[in-house]
């Protein structure tokens, strides 16, 4: 090795680079102290000599070899032999040249392991196999109910058949260690999303509340994770229908999409900036929010409902940080917004 001094050795993140059979190429201090060997033992050699073959790692490394572009996760442990125990880590895979990857890891901010995402997933990866096959059934169900439906009946089989393919791909990535946190993104139309979220909103609730849409016609196709947005929008739709399924008289709710120009967004990546963006307000008339539930309704585990876990919204809040928006929320009796302002990316711009 060379005397000089290799800069990579002196930031507090591991850098390790690795060819296209995952055999290590480089690894800078911070990586050999996590994986618990000498440049000299790990150069040459695979990285599942060092890690266990089960670590969610693999799974991130299996997706940044189909996809292109950087691919991040975050609150990961990372399990070998000779490898640090008891630490979570934020890990960032960008391809490199001639197949190669490279990682930087560095280690997370949540310390204690069963209060991170990552137990989530775990135990997601454990019971997928056995949500997968009920939801299975329920398709098949569906599917057969649909040879001999009536007019009537078959928009809500084909709800049926919909929500559970989408739940089956929720769980599938979630046991594949795929967090909220790491979108995929694709172009999409958000006005055949909330359609969907409504149908099945209208199908619940019997016709008990109004839904009322309200959309620009002249939105382009947005970029994001459509699965990801889904499942955060139908909770603040859920939630808004619950709310106004409980007023004296005519519940109702109301989704509006419009642009917003000059909006300011922050991230780690972006200084606060203005730019265009896309926002979409659920509206609904129910009792309101108090300033204190407010305070607190996007921690995990917060819920105002009898039996409530209080998940729901804390999805919402990472899958809107995830994508780089923001949520804003008011509230007084008889009125409740909630607006998701998603940024408008150059690249998908009509």
């Amino acid at each position: 090795m060379s005397e000089k001094t290799n800069l990579s050795d002196l930031i507090p993140v591991a850098i390790l680079q690795i060819d296209n059979r995952r055999n290590i190429i480089s690894a800078n201090t911070e990586a050999q102290i996590i994986l618990g060997h000498s440049l000299a033992s790990l150069q040459g050699h695979n990285l599942s000599e060092f890690v266990y073959h089960d670590s969610p790692l693999f799974e991130l490394l299996d997706r940044v070899t189909s996809e292109e572009g950087d691919i991040s996760s975050h609150g990961l442990t990372i399990a070998g032999p000779s490898a640090v125990r008891g630490k979570l880590y934020d890990i960032r895979l960008r391809p490199g040249p001639d197949g190669s990857i490279i990682l930087a890891i560095a280690e997370a901010l949540v310390r204690d392991p069963s209060d991170s995402a990552a137990g989530i997933s775990g135990f997601g990866r454990i019971l997928g196999h056995e949500v997968k096959n009920p939801l299975a059934g329920i398709s098949g169900a569906a599917q057969l109910l649909l040879r001999n439906a009536r007019d009537d009946e078959i928009p809500l089989l084909e709800i049926i058949k919909s929500e559970a393919s989408r739940i089956e791909r929720l769980v599938s990535r979630l046991s594949a260690f795929e967090l909220f946190s790491a979108p995929r993104r694709d172009r999409f139309n958000i006005h055949q999303l909330l359609d969907k979220i409504l149908i099945a909103e209208e199908a619940a609730h019997g016709g008990k509340i109004m839904l009322k849409r309200a959309y620009d016609p002249s939105l382009p196709e947005i970029l994001g994770d459509e699965d990801h947005l889904h499942e955060a929008f139908q909770n603040i739709v859920r939630n808004a229908a619950e709310a106004a399924s409980e007023t004296a008289g005519q519940g109702q709710v109301t989704l509006q999409t419009a642009f917003e120009t000059g909006f300011a967004f922050s991230s780690k990546r972006n200084a606060r900036r203005l730019q265009r963006a896309i926002r979409i307000t659920i509206e609904d008339n129910g009792k309101g929010i108090s300033s204190e539930t407010r305070d607190q309704m996007f921690d995990m585990f917060s819920s105002t409902k009898a039996g409530g876990r209080g998940l729901g919204l804390s999805v919402v809040s990472e899958v809107v940080a995830a994508h780089e928006g923001r949520i804003k929320v008011e509230s007084k009796p008889g009125q409740t917004k909630f607006s998701v302002f998603l940024p408008m990316k150059r690249d998908i711009v009509q």
